[in-house]
């Protein structure tokens, strides 16, 4: 029985990392609940942060919503806490954006307040907000959550502002162990336990 507990204790602190390795997600990354659920910041509080023009403009972008990241005149921000990290583990955003009109439309994205990083959109194709193309941003996770933050304020002069869609981070390394090594283990674990049990 004493045998049967250490396996069963090292068998946990193997599994440990498994779970702490589960998946992290963005909720409401796409704006589809027509709300900024999940999200908090500035954009989120002034009114005007979920597409204010409805379906009317835009096209391309993931589903019926999209959020517009207005923000040239005041300083407008959109975050969210992302937990499930593991420390260690480099993990990528992804995410779209497109240019309301003739301009070339920006927005930073930063991570637990570090330097921001500056995407750029390119100029509309036919009509306000219909070329969305794909952006992503690269960090490794400090500790179990990350705060990432999108922001424009400064950005996309003369009115025209940038929109933001499909916020999803996936992981790119993990500390799970090899396959290898976990078969490697398996086979010691099961020496052990006949070992014990022809001394018995």
């Amino acid at each position: 029985m004493a045998t049967l507990k250490k396996i069963a204790s090292v068998l946990t602190l193997v599994l440990m990392p498994l779970a702490a390795n589960a998946m992290p997600s963005i909720t409401n990354g796409s704006f589809e609940t027509g709300d900024l659920t999940g999200w908090s910041g500035t954009a989120t509080s002034d009114g005007e942060g979920l597409n204010p023009f409805g379906t009317t403009y835009g096209s391309g972008m993931d589903g019926a919503h999209w959020m517009w990241l207005a923000g040239y005149e005041t300083g407008r921000t959109l975050e969210q806490t992302v937990a499930g990290l593991s420390a260690g583990t480099t993990y990528r955003i992804r995410f779209i954006m497109a240019s309301e009109y003739i301009n070339n439309d920006q927005l930073n994205l930063s991570v637990d307040g570090g330097p921001a990083t500056l995407f750029t959109a390119p100029p509309m194709s036919g009509t306000f907000w219909d070329n969305w193309v794909e952006k992503t941003l690269d960090f490794t996770a400090s500790g179990a959550s990350a705060l990432i933050q999108f922001s424009s304020f400064g950005l996309n002069a003369a009115g025209y502002d940038v929109g933001l869609d499909n916020v999803r981070i996936e992981a790119l390394t993990t500390s799970v162990p090899e396959p290898a090594s976990l078969g490697l283990l398996g086979l010691g674990l099961t020496g052990m336990f006949f070992g014990k049990r022809k001394k018995s």
